[in-house]
């Protein structure tokens, strides 16, 4: 395998360790290798509409397209290696769950309401292609800080009630103000920490959301689809007993229901990008507890097969 050509970041990630630890954030000026930086400006140019993107996760007053990166650098590895030394995260468990390149409207907000990424954003990184004059950045990293237990993450501000919204729990905090320009580089907890982007028209950014519970439910880590793939393997090729169960990259929530007749449950799991999963209570309890994983041989094995081919959990 040759050696990477080209460098996606231009800093020394265990330098920023102890920063990231202390105050919840770095900002990198110029943190973004000036070769990938060219190579970003030219994607958002070029490349952006042929690889839009939208649908059930995908919101806001911005466009958005899954970044294809180039075969000259390192991918994932150096992001996880990166992101991983940073934010404190297990290397070997780095899930990238989002790869998107954001263009603003020209009519975006110039003061949207803060938000929270989804869950399976514990690290946000934010690589600014053009920022405007004007725009910034602001977070709130000691104020009202809780993780969003959901991955559609325009659907929490109308879960919480009045007195848990950020207009509320925020007033007369003082946001940190992170004036960033092309080529810098922005980390921090994006599903706990309030944030937004002020004054945000024809704003360009990648997005990249990451996580070290394996969660990825819009499919974009190059590794959810070959779990997947190997799960299905080692359903067709027999025995079990020496793989481990864990949940799926793309199972979400297990949801109970009380229907009209309050006697009737309904017990089923989402996976994104399928159909509703009916689960008996059995089968819902091994998901709640596989936690980061169980061996098959501890478990029951036809339950096991049927959640596993039913995209709920995966086999390694």
């Amino acid at each position: 395998m040759l050696a990477p050509q080209m460098r996606i970041f231009s800093f020394d990630a265990a330098r920023r360790r102890e920063q990231y630890a202390a105050q919840g954030w770095v900002h990198i000026r110029g943190g973004v290798d000036p070769d990938f930086l060219v190579y970003l400006q030219g994607f958002a140019r070029a490349q952006f509409e042929s690889h839009h993107v939208e649908g059930r996760g995908i919101g806001g007053s911005k466009s958005q397209a899954i970044f294809q990166f180039s075969t000259e650098v390192d991918f994932p590895g150096e992001l996880f290696d990166v992101v991983a030394a940073v934010a404190g995260c297990r290397r070997k468990d780095m899930t990238l769950s989002e790869r998107h390149i954001k263009i603003y409207d020209a009519d975006a907000p110039a003061d949207p309401r803060p938000h929270k990424d989804r869950l399976s954003s514990l690290v946000s990184v934010g690589l600014s292609i053009d920022v405007p004059r004007g725009s910034h950045l602001e977070l709130y990293p000691s104020d009202d800080v809780w993780v969003n237990p959901l991955n559609v993450a325009g659907n929490l501000l109308g879960t919480l009630p009045e007195e848990r919204q950020p207009e509320v729990t925020l007033a007369g905090k003082q946001p940190v103000r992170i004036e960033d320009a092309a080529g810098d580089v922005v980390m921090f907890p994006g599903s706990a920490v309030w944030h937004r982007r002020c004054s945000a028209a024809n704003v360009k950014n990648l997005y990249l959301k990451f996580n070290d519970f394996g969660s990825d439910p819009l499919g974009e880590d190059p590794r959810t689809d070959e779990l997947r793939a190997d799960t299905l393997a080692a359903l067709e090729n027999g025995g079990l007993g020496s793989l481990r169960a864990v949940p799926a990259r793309r199972f979400d929530v297990i949801r109970r229901l009380t229907t009209r007749m309050a006697a009737v449950k309904v017990l089923e799991a989402d996976v994104w990008g399928a159909p509703s999963v009916p689960l008996s209570d059995e089968e819902a309890a091994i998901v709640e507890n596989l936690d980061r994983g169980r061996a098959v041989a501890e478990l029951d094995e036809r339950s096991v097969r049927r959640l596993a081919r039913a995209g709920v959990i995966d086999l390694i």
